[in-house]
């Protein structure tokens, strides 16, 4: 189960992407980010304002994708690179949010409706696999002893 949850991120991730490639404002301006900016007072993010900054992160958010999804093939070794990933990428996008100063202007709904999504996903590869918080050193440990 947890190679699947890794596939669907993998591919989601993809169609985010292509979104932000072609149509960033879908996600920019979408019900969750409004609702998000309306509860933690985060300012929306303008699609308009760095259309080459956008379409790096769609580069960067469909390399991801497809890394993800090869991931899923590989399996049980893989899981923890694409766990430890996500983890960092939503501690610090929360980190960001909460602690940087407002006149820095960094911390946007976007951002924290990205950090909650790979929260989410982190939580559910660990549920399925608790072995990615050990980023495999039960397998080194078992190598060894047969040794």
């Amino acid at each position: 189960m947890a190679d699947t949850v890794i596939a669907l991120k993998g591919f989601a991730d993809i169609i985010v992407g292509v979104i932000l490639a072609f149509k960033p404002s879908i996600i920019y301006e979408s019900v969750l980010t409004r609702k998000l900016h309306e509860l933690s007072g985060l300012h929306l993010s303008n699609a308009s304002v760095a259309p080459g900054f956008n379409h790096s992160i769609a580069c960067f958010s469909i390399s991801i994708g497809v890394g993800s999804v090869i991931a899923a093939r590989i399996g049980k070794p893989a899981r923890p690179v694409i766990f430890s990933m996500n983890i960092t990428w939503a501690l610090l996008s929360l980190l960001t949010c909460i602690g940087a100063p407002r006149e820095w202007d960094i911390g946007s709904a976007t951002l924290l409706m990205s950090a909650l999504n790979h929260l989410v996903l982190s939580t559910a590869m660990a549920w399925f696999d608790p072995d990615v918080l050990a980023f495999g050193s039960r397998n080194r440990e078992k190598k060894t002893k047969r040794a």
